[in-house]
């Protein structure tokens, strides 16, 4: 017998605790209704709202209301409109103040699609172009820090 011979256990994947979905640091979500599938969010519970990256977003009038244009995430050159918008301060995660447009999006992490308010602005710095907080992440889902694309597992 080798006594340096060593068990590999599989744990089971945990997706759920009660019905709560568990999520890692990172999951691949979807933005139905801009057809943008298996974009690599960040899972941040410090952050109270979520994010999403766009390249410009500009105001224009469309038969005579007022209507917010942007190009939704990365590389994406067709324009999106949103009909329903405002703008919020918001202390960015480096404790400055500034202004952004606050839209409702539908998001789809794993089986749980949900509306929520997030905020369109610039992040081709960061190293992820969505952020999902608290406010989309509350109710439903635990973050275990330890694992990313938990939901994706599945």
């Amino acid at each position: 017998m080798n006594t340096f011979a060593t068990l590999k256990r599989k744990t089971p994947v945990v997706d759920r605790v009660g019905e709560k979905r568990i999520v890692g640091n990172k999951e691949k979500v979807s933005f139905p209704d801009q057809k943008r599938e298996h974009i690599v969010a960040r899972i941040d519970s410090g952050a109270r709202s979520s994010s999403v990256h766009c390249d410009e977003i500009w105001e224009e009038e469309m038969r005579g209301k007022k209507v917010l244009c942007c190009h939704f995430l990365k590389r994406s050159k067709k324009v999106v409109r949103f009909k329903k918008f405002r703008r919020r301060k918001i202390k960015s995660s480096n404790g400055q103040v500034e202004t952004r447009y606050i839209v409702e999006l539908k998001i789809k992490l794993g089986d749980c699609e949900k509306m929520t308010q997030v905020s369109l602005n610039d992040r081709s710095t960061m190293n992820y172009s969505v952020l999902l907080g608290r406010r989309f992440l509350a109710d439903d889902f635990l973050i275990d820090v330890s694992r990313s694309y938990v939901q994706n597992e599945l």
